[in-house]
């Protein structure tokens, strides 16, 4: 027995009768991918199939642990990369898997060099791609295509994911199969009125979050009534922290570092922006709208597919602090759009994005490639 995790009920028989699926991330952070895995492998669990999930030590492993789902730790990064394969395909071998699924660029990586004997999924999240270097993309693309070449199936996030990979990165579209991301809806409270001038945002700082466009919109005139609470942590804190302060905003910006209460986070704000430069999909729109705040996001990645402007949200050209302030101004001046906004984004996700839908579709890709 491979230890961390897989205790008696990965090996009870009634168990073992259901498709045993891996899910490997090389991420155990609390950001989209480990999210999705998380979501993915709850789902799994309640329609009685057999999840695994493996990845490095950290929040998602634990998180697993909590729910009831099997899990095992590897690293799949620095000194441990070069092994990782070698013990994947180990426990794909020990623990009879049916079926291995990989999630964002590293694990496939993994995953393809281990040359496991089950059929391999993989799903893209497009992750790190915008933020690297030239060379660095040059590897991913190639890395892209490798994985292309040997996974059986590959799944995208959006239809912004699935456009990129076949235009930018040149896949086959053949084998691509779009399954929307999907979240566990959080508790619809919709609004009549906003109740003040709260904006929240909620990302890991990056650059591609665009977290400083939401700083400088409480800058522009438009933004001077504003208040901006910003949940996550990440290497642009203190850029940002010295930003709101240059501005003269740093009373208005409150830094909350890592957000554990989405629905509190979630209730506490009157409209939420997604200001990304870009955004494969973009989790914290869905969980924002699925709690009845209307969303103001940036027209880029997958964003547009989830907000449906102007139907359940808002969308504004990227890059543009003055027309996050400006049209969040309007909005909240605005009761009776405000309200239809807030009812539409339970709704829309309840549709569209529900974890759910997510884990019914991506079954049927495991059912294709294991006839």
């Amino acid at each position: 027995m491979v230890a961390g995790g897989v205790g008696s009920k990965w090996n009870n028989a009634a168990v073992l009768s259901q498709p045993r699926v891996m899910l490997v991330i090389a991420d155990s952070s609390r950001t989209g991918g480990p999210e999705h895995v998380f979501t993915l492998a709850r789902q799994l669990l309640a329609a009685s199939w057999t999840p695994l999930v493996v990845c490095p030590e950290g929040p998602l492993q634990a998180r697993c642990a909590e729910a009831g789902i099997a899990q095992l730790p590897l690293i799949m990064s620095g000194t441990g990369l070069a092994a990782a394969p070698i013990r994947l395909r180990q426990m794909v071998r020990h623990h009879d898997i049916d079926l291995v699924h990989s999630h964002a660029l590293r694990a496939g990586m993994v995953l393809r060099r281990a040359r496991v004997p089950t059929p391999f999924v993989h799903t893209h999240h497009l992750d790190g791609w915008f933020t690297a270097g030239r060379l660095r993309t040059r590897l991913h693309r190639r890395e892209f295509r490798r994985l292309a070449a040997s996974a059986d199936r590959q799944i995208a996030v959006s239809a912004a994911v699935m456009d990129f990979l076949r235009d930018e990165v040149g896949l086959d579209p053949a084998p691509l199969r779009l399954v929307a991301n999907g979240i566990d809806p959080l508790r619809a409270r919709p609004r009549s009125t906003p109740a003040g001038f709260r904006v929240g945002t909620l990302a890991r700082l990056t650059s591609a979050k665009g977290i400083d466009l939401a700083v400088m919109a409480l800058a522009a005139p438009a933004g001077r009534k504003l208040s901006l609470q910003v949940g996550g942590t990440g290497p642009e804190l203190a850029a940002l922290i010295d930003l709101a302060a240059s501005l003269g905003v740093a009373d208005r910006v409150h830094f909350l570092g890592d957000v554990v209460d989405r629905q509190q986070f979630f209730e506490g704000c009157d409209v939420v922006w997604v200001p990304s430069r870009e955004e494969p999909f973009g989790l914290v729109a869905c969980e924002a709208m699925s709690a009845g705040v209307p969303v103001v996001a940036s027209r880029v990645g997958g964003l547009p597919e989830i907000v449906d402007a102007p139907n359940a949200g808002i969308l504004v050209s990227p890059a543009n602090p003055a027309a996050l302030a400006s049209v969040t101004a309007a909005l909240l001046a605005d009761p009776e759009r405000y309200g239809r906004l807030s009812l539409a984004g339970p709704e829309r996700v309840l549709k569209h994005f529900s974890a759910q839908r997510m884990a019914a579709l991506t079954r049927g890709v495991y059912r294709e490639v294991l006839r």
